[in-house]
């Protein structure tokens, strides 16, 4: 467990970090208490995950590990962006302060537009993996062709060439669809 507490610090600070913008954009009570409702359910998941040996051999935590990764990677993208602009924002209030703005606060607000765009490119991620995770999962492709060459030994004849490429079955849940893809 003990090797666990950076990891989990760090997904609190990009957790926190993140939410800076959800109130950017929105003032609503009702989507903040979702949105922190729902990291302290994953974090709380993330920590049974870890620390219960039951937990690594139940088929749901797969699940539950997909949706922390569709969860947390658009995090991470949003907290790239928002880091940009506070640097940004940091080099500006450093300036004003130094030329003798007459702003009363030394770091000027963030933005709603770079925090609605950053959610918007963290959406991309997050579609991804959650496509992925439902659909995506056992799109497999089928493909057979007879090929014909002239110089090849007639031992050869009838035998059956299978390529499998990048498969991505997760659990293995749904054996009927693996068992259609080999």
């Amino acid at each position: 467990m003990l090797r666990w507490i950076i990891p989990i610090v760090l997904y609190i600070l990009i957790d926190i970090y993140a939410f800076q913008a959800i109130k950017t954009i929105s003032k609503n009570q009702f989507i903040h208490g979702v949105y922190v409702l729902s990291s302290l359910v994953i974090l709380v998941l993330f920590m049974y995950a870890i620390t219960s040996p039951e937990a690594r051999t139940n088929p749901k935590m797969m699940y539950f590990f997909g949706v922390f990764l569709a969860l947390f990677a658009p995090k991470l993208i949003l907290v790239i962006a928002m880091f940009g602009e506070d640097v940004i924002r940091l080099f500006v209030g450093v300036f004003y302060k130094i030329s003798g703005g007459s702003e009363t606060s030394f770091m000027p607000s963030r933005r709603k537009f770079v925090s609605t765009l950053a959610l918007g490119i963290a959406a991309i991620p997050f579609a991804g993996l959650l496509y992925g995770m439902i659909k995506g999962k056992y799109n497999y492709k089928v493909l057979q062709y007879t090929l014909e060459f002239d110089d090849l030994p007639s031992s050869f004849d009838g035998y059956t060439l299978t390529q499998i490429s990048d498969i991505h079955s997760g659990s293995f849940d749904n054996p009927e669809k693996v068992k259609y893809a080999v």
